[in-house]
C-alpha cells in the first residue's frame, strides 16, 4: 500500500483518531475469512497491524504541518514509502481451476473488497486502497486493488461542515454483523436491492470522476428501493423519504437535488451532454470550471445520500428491503353517507 494520509485535511482532530481507532487490534471478522468454493476450503488471514502503526507514524507527520509548526525531516518521503501487509491464503481440496495462480489472489481481492465497505460504512474514509495491489512473493505481476475512500471521507467532512445527506461514524461491530448476515461471500452477480447497492459503491471507488457515475448512482438508489427503472423521482424521494426518516421540508430539498442530479443522468443517457475533452483541463478552458464543479457537487450528493441510506439499513438492522403498495378507495355508498350526516 502506498498513499496512506487522507486526500482532505477537513476535521481531522475528529476523523483522524476514529479511522486509528477502527485498525487497531482489528477483530477476528476483519483478520480471517473462509470460502466454500466447489469443492475447496479457502481460508483467507490478513495481518491488518502494520496498517494500524503505519496510519498513527502518517499522523504524526503531518500533525506540525496541520498545527502550522515546521515539519520533521524527510516527512513527504516517508509518507511515500509503502507498507506491506502479510496475507495467507491457504486451498484446501480441489477442482477445476484450483491450481491457477489468480485463484487464492481472487478470494484475498474479494476479502479486501468487503473490509473496504466495512471499513468505510463504520468510520467514512478508514480504508483507502486505491494505490494497494496484491502480489504473490517472487511474483512479476501484481493485481490492483484500486478502491478510493475519496466519496466516503468527502461526505463526512461535508457532514461535520452540516451539509446533508449526514454520514457519521457506526460501531465496528454492528457493520460486521449486518454484513455477515448478508451473506454475499464471493458472489460476483447482486441478487438482492442491498447488494447491487453494494456493488455500485465499489465500481463508484474505482473511478467516480466521470458523468456515466451519476448513472451508476441511480442504479444504486433505484435498486436499494426497490423503484423501477425509469420511474419518477417522486416516487424515489417518497421511500428513500421513509428509510431516512426524512420530515417535510428535507423531503422538498431532497427531491429538488434528485431532480437536478436526474437532468445530468437524462442528457447522458439520451442526448444533451456537452461532452468535454478527455484531458479535462480546466486551466486552458476556464469553461470547464463551472462544469465540473457542479457535477462534483451532485454527484458528491448522489454517493452520499447512498452512503447514509445504508447506514440507515445498518442502524435499524435492515438486512431485506421491500416496499408494498396500497390501493385507498372510497365506494359511492360510504360518501352518499357522508353527505346524509351534513
Amino acid at each position: 500500500m502506498k498513499n496512506l494520509t487522507r486526500d482532505i485535511d477537513g476535521h481531522w482532530e475528529t476523523i483522524e483518531p476514529q479511522i486509528q481507532q477502527f485498525w487497531h487490534k482489528v477483530p477476528k471478522e476483519l483478520r480471517r475469512r473462509e470460502y466454500e468454493h466447489d469443492g475447496c476450503s479457502v481460508s483467507v488471514d490478513i495481518n491488518w497491524q502494520p496498517l494500524a502503526t503505519r496510519l498513527r507514524r502518517d499522523n504524526e507527520l503531518v500533525r506540525p504541518l496541520r498545527e502550522n509548526r515546521p515539519p520533521v525531516k524527510d516527512w513527504q518521503k516517508k509518507l511515500l514509502q509503502p507498507t506491506r501487509i502479510r496475507a495467507e491464503v491457504t486451498v484446501s481440496g480441489a477442482n477445476k481451476v484450483c491450481s491457477h495462480d489468480w485463484y487464492p489472489t481472487f478470494f484475498l481481492d474479494t476479502f479486501v473488497h468487503e473490509i473496504f465497505l466495512i471499513a468505510n460504512l463504520s468510520v467514512p474514509g478508514s480504508a483507502d486502497f486505491y494505490s494497494a495491489s496484491i502480489a504473490r512473493p517472487n511474483q512479476r505481476h501484481s493485481t490492483e486493488v484500486r478502491l478510493s475512500a475519496f466519496a466516503f471521507d468527502c461526505g463526512w467532512t461535508d457532514s461535520l461542515d452540516g451539509e446533508w445527506p449526514s454520514l457519521q461514524a457506526l460501531p465496528r461491530e454492528d457493520v460486521c454483523r449486518w454484513f455477515e448476515a448478508l451473506n454475499i461471500g464471493y458472489k460476483q452477480r447482486a441478487e438482492t436491492g442491498i447488494e447491487r447497492a453494494l456493488y455500485v459503491l465499489l465500481h463508484l471507488a474505482r473511478d467516480d470522476t466521470r458523468i456515466d457515475s451519476v448513472t451508476w448512482l441511480f442504479h444504486g438508489l433505484e435498486a436499494l428501493v426497490s423503484t423501477k427503472v425509469g420511474e419518477s423521482v417522486s416516487g424515489l424521494v417518497r421511500r428513500l423519504a421513509a428509510v431516512l426518516d426524512l420530515d417535510e421540508l428535507s423531503q422538498k430539498r431532497l427531491n429538488k437535488r434528485l431532480r437536478q442530479l436526474y437532468d445530468w443522468r437524462s442528457s447522458f443517457v439520451h442526448g444533451g451532454y456537452a461532452v468535454p475533452h478527455p484531458a479535462s483541463s480546466e486551466v486552458i478552458d476556464r469553461r470547464l470550471d463551472a462544469h465540473l464543479m457542479e457535477l462534483h457537487n451532485l454527484r458528491q450528493f448522489g454517493a452520499s445520500l447512498l452512503i447514509a441510506t445504508l447506514q440507515a439499513l445498518i442502524k435499524k438492522r435492515i438486512v431485506e428491503l421491500r416496499f408494498d403498495e396500497q390501493l385507498v378507495t372510497t365506494t359511492i355508498g360510504a360518501r352518499m353517507d357522508d353527505r346524509s350526516k351534513t
